[in-house]
């Protein structure tokens, strides 16, 4: 087994859709039934397919999604923390967003806007309770789904069997022996019958 050349895919591949999910603008490609995290799959196992030297089989394509989906967790959780700081700082961040959704809603209770808005200005442990929150869901999300990208990335790149042969040619058809040849064209050079 080629631990290292896994390790290699699985880290090109988290870190791709890590960052890929993570930048704005680009992440909404992830609407689309996650479309960044199982390309990070497929991306993790076209390169280990490419650099093995034996056929790699579709559980060694899940194993490659689950490090390219936890690997790429992390990447994300990394990213995002000093980006919402960043965008915080800009007044775009999701407390504020939140705090003008809720005075453009006149029939919110006054209750719930109180909860919401002590969550919003809990202070620095709400907001580290919920980059963890997102970080665990991101973590078992991820890593689901970009099984399935290593797995569809296996079956689709993956044409040799597990010694590494490539898959053999399909036999040619040989008509049997015993046989006669086919008839000559005996009209060859005669006029068309009228």
């Amino acid at each position: 087994m080629n631990h290292e050349g896994m390790l290699k895919a699985a880290l090109i591949g988290g870190v791709l859709l890590g960052i890929l999910s993570v930048i704005p603008v680009i992440n909404v490609g992830n609407c689309f039934c996650c479309a960044w995290v199982i390309g990070g799959g497929i991306l993790a196992s076209y390169l280990y397919v490419k650099s093995s030297p034996v056929g790699v089989t579709l559980g060694r394509g899940v194993a490659l999604g689950l490090l390219a989906g936890a690997i790429g967790a992390i990447v994300d959780t990394l990213f995002t923390i000093p980006l919402q700081v960043l965008l915080s700082k800009m007044g775009m961040g999701a407390g504020e967003q939140i705090r003008q959704m809720m005075e453009q809603i006149p029939q919110l209770p006054p209750e719930l806007k109180k909860a919401l808005l002590s969550l919003i200005e809990g202070g620095r442990g709400v907001g580290i309770a919920l980059i963890l929150m997102g970080a665990l869901f991101k973590l078992v999300l991820y890593s689901f789904v970009a099984m399935l990208g290593g797995t569809i990335g296996v079956a689709i790149f993956e044409k040799r069997d597990k010694q590494g042969r490539p898959p053999a040619e399909p036999p040619v058809y040989q008509p049997p022996p015993d046989l006669p040849p086919p008839p000559s064209d005996t009209t060859a050079g005669q006029p068309p019958i009228p």
